[in-house]
């Protein structure tokens, strides 16, 4: 049989497994009536079936406009994503095509990251319906964001590795020089001589005791970072409280034991604005503070200009 000869259920029927082997889902909605008309292979991305979806947001019909937009947000996306979809919204009552990615679920199910394409159908220059597709990415942006994680962290310790945390330190002291912030220049005391006489199994032990006493310290909107071998940097953003800082800095002068040997720090601390205006110059007279409480060992020093 030629193709032209093929009947509409058998075009039908091969559309129906293109979709559900690519995990796509079509939808239909009439636009003045509020009301979503058309769902197909929703089980395939949210296991939900498509006769649930219709019927669970068919209640939000009769809501007026502002009201059902945020029920249908509410209903299909996740909150992070709200100003993607805001501008969704704004596209197709405009007459325009919108295209995005968010976070999606429905009738309760569990969110996955999906790509929407919609496109407004217009009568007289005015949307009437809105017919689109739903694309899990799921697996695509989970594999994105294990590479994209790999390149940011170190891959001994987990915290942010030298060039990472110097893009974000950066970026954080350009759109907030209203703030005050502190560099936290951190070496282990006898870091070499752990490593050269009980061996480097016991140095990876300490590195590992270090990151973990940061990670736990700091707040979660501070940058922990290790630039390599045994020098650990925090930017703590945006202080309101130098007592608090103190207090941070006397806990980490000493992290614990490993194997008896008790483990200790020496810091060094640059202010921001006060002791420099951008990072580089931060980093400098944070080290040079470094170098005075190296001196001492277990000890923290702040930069000052004498």
């Amino acid at each position: 049989m030629k193709p032209d000869q093929e009947r509409p259920e058998e075009y039908k029927m091969r559309l129906e497994i293109a979709l559900k082997a690519a995990k796509i889902c079509v939808f239909e909605v009439d636009i003045p009536r509020q009301a979503y008309i058309y769902f197909f292979n929703a089980w395939d991305i949210f296991h939900v079936s498509d006769e649930k979806i219709l019927k669970d947001v068919s209640e939000f019909a009769c809501l007026n406009p502002e009201d059902y937009q945020k029920a249908i947000s509410d209903y299909f996306s996740h909150p992070g994503d709200q100003e993607a979809i805001d501008e969704a919204f704004r596209n197709i009552y405009s007459g325009l095509p919108a295209s995005y990615e968010a976070r999606m679920r429905a009738g309760g199910s569990s969110y996955r990251w999906c790509r929407i394409d919609a496109t407004p159908v217009l009568q007289d220059g005015v949307p009437v319906r809105m017919i689109g597709v739903i694309t899990d990415i799921d697996k695509l942006k989970q594999e994105t964001f294990a590479l994209e994680k790999a390149v940011m962290l170190d891959s001994f310790t987990g915290l942010y590795n030298k060039k990472r945390f110097i893009e974000l330190s950066e970026r954080i002291l350009t759109e907030h020089q209203d703030q005050s912030h502190a560099l936290l220049l951190l070496d282990i005391d006898n870091f070499k001589q752990i490593n050269d006489t009980l061996g480097h199994q016991v140095g990876d032990q300490v590195l590992r005791l270090v990151s973990e006493m940061l990670r736990e310290a700091f707040q979660e909107r501070d940058i922990v970072g290790r630039f390599g071998g045994d020098e650990f940097v925090v930017l703590c953003r945006n202080l309101t409280n130098w007592e608090w800082l103190v207090q941070k800095l006397e806990a980490i002068l000493c992290c614990g034991e490993v194997r008896g040997i008790v483990c200790t720090n020496s810091v060094g601390i640059a202010l921001f604005p006060g002791d420099a205006a951008n990072f580089y110059q931060l980093l400098e007279n944070a080290d040079v503070a470094l170098y005075q409480s190296k001196q001492r060992k277990r000890a923290y020093t702040f930069y000052t200009k004498e």
